[in-house]
């Protein structure tokens, strides 16, 4: 037996018949109960579409840059944070309507009335900031950066507003996290910071990321340079290659190298060279005995960049720098005219740092086959940084030859430091002037002249 009694089966008709649903109906009959019932249905829905017909009318007038439309339309929503927050903006930023004390009282009521929104603090802590208010700015952007401390645009506020109030060391922090949530902000952040302090070493610690990516810190070194400031992007190469980037890629630094020849900083970038040798990113050149020239025979990998070889860049050339046909050496560099044209080419070039008023002589071994204008391939030493100084020239390599010798004699100017040495073809005036066919080059070698001093008439006229 359970131990629960069974129900009483009276008790459950009572309670039915109790709960049992009475119906009640009401007629709309006569016309005048209808209209009792349809009064407050009709005044609810004019009040609705009276208040939706304001929300419309200050949400357009939102959008307007006139603070007497969004007077207007507080006059209508009183309270509204939006408008207010919009009015506020206006009198800051709206030329016809500046009043910066008007503009801080509507954001400090906005602020109030939405605390949580962070885009409200940070307009009001950018007012501040234009009215000398350093104590208001700096807590409207605490406020702003604690309720969305990841937004890269904010953040990117909060770090101008303490450099612009001269606290890089509060400024520097803000940059680094910016840059790590976005770098699209890095050339911007950079150029700001540099304008700022000039302070390149400083920068470079707090503010440019030193993880395992190294573009960030190669993108400084080139506005550096790029901007004239040899001095601070060798300190800040100093520190790479002595800390992040101690090993770094030869493209990763080629465009460095590069500028810095193109703007005769000889002497810098004969620094970097030497580092990356040091760092062994750049093999040590081939013993040559005295050559000065790297890689006179083309035994190593072209870098194309820097101290080592470079080449034309040209869809008409064809270059092979493991040739097996040489004069000497295992290996020869071989161009093919491939496409037939009269135009100019610096077909393989390279810069050697040399002393002032010294003699010296750069030979070469070529041969050529088939080559069909009058105006062949020759060495050629152009003088860096001397524009009144003349290129000399070799005897230029035509027809069909076997391997030969050619050569130039020079003597350097006081004001020298480096000269360019290149495999080079002139225009042609004469016919035929397209020029077809193929060269080869080996042996190239720069030598100081020193037991038979040339004549410096000859050398410099040549």
């Amino acid at each position: 037996m359970s131990q629960f009694s069974s129900p009483d089966d009276s008790d459950e008709r009572d309670w039915r018949a109790c709960s049992s649903p009475r119906i009640h109906t009401w007629s709309l009959r006569p016309g005048w109960r209808s209209a009792i019932f349809l009064i407050p249905i009709v005044a609810a829905s004019v009040w609705l579409a009276r208040t939706a017909i304001l929300v419309a009318k200050a949400s357009y007038e939102v959008d307007s840059l006139s603070a007497a439309d969004l007077q207007r339309a507080l006059q209508q929503d009183p309270g509204n944070p939006e408008l207010i927050h919009r009015l506020g903006w206006v009198y800051a930023y709206n030329p016809v309507s500046i009043d910066l004390p008007e503009s801080m009282k509507y954001l400090r009521l906005a602020v109030e009335i939405s605390p949580r929104r962070w885009d409200f603090w940070a307009d009001l802590g950018a007012v501040c900031d234009d009215v000398g208010d350093a104590a208001c700015s700096d807590e409207a952007y605490e406020r702003a950066e604690s309720l969305n401390p990841m937004a890269p645009g904010l953040n990117y506020s909060v770090a101008n507003h303490y450099l612009l109030t001269s606290r890089p060391e509060k400024a520097f922090p803000h940059f680094r996290k910016l840059v790590g949530m976005d770098p699209e902000y890095l050339g911007n952040t950079l150029r700001l910071c540099l304008r700022a302090t000039q302070d390149p070493q400083a920068i470079f610690r707090e503010v440019v990321p030193q993880g395992k990516d190294a573009s960030p810190r190669f993108t400084f070194l080139m506005q550096l340079a790029s901007a004239g400031d040899y001095e601070g992007a060798m300190g800040v190469w100093e520190q790479m290659i002595s800390g992040p980037d101690h090993s770094p890629s030869v493209p990763m630094v080629k465009p460095f190298l590069d500028y810095l020849l193109d703007q005769g900083r000889v002497g810098d970038a004969g620094k970097v060279w030497d580092s990356l040798q040091h760092a062994g990113v750049i093999p040590p050149a081939p013993v040559q005995s005295d050559n000065l020239l790297y890689d006179g025979n083309f035994e190593g990998p072209l870098l194309n960049t820097g101290f080592d070889w470079r080449t034309a860049e040209s869809p008409d050339l064809v270059f092979d720098f493991a040739d097996s046909s040489t004069f000497v050496g295992a290996r020869s560099l071989r161009i093919e005219f491939a496409v037939g044209r009269n135009s100019e080419y610096d077909l393989v070039s390279q810069v050697v740092r040399i002393q002032p008023n010294t003699s010296y002589q750069v030979s070469a071994y070529v041969r050529s086959d088939n080559l069909t204008s009058d105006s062949g391939p020759r060495l050629r030493v152009v003088e860096l940084g001397c524009g009144e100084c003349a290129a000399r020239m070799s005897d230029p390599t035509v027809g069909t030859t076997p391997w030969h010798e050619v050569d130039v004699d020079f003597l350097t100017h006081p004001q020298t430091e480096a000269v360019k040495i290149s495999f080079w073809r002139p225009q042609s005036q004469p016919y035929p002037s397209d020029i077809t066919g193929t060269v080869w080059l080996n042996d190239v070698n720069l030598r100081k002249v020193e037991d038979s001093p040339l004549d410096s008439s000859r050398v410099r006229a040549r």
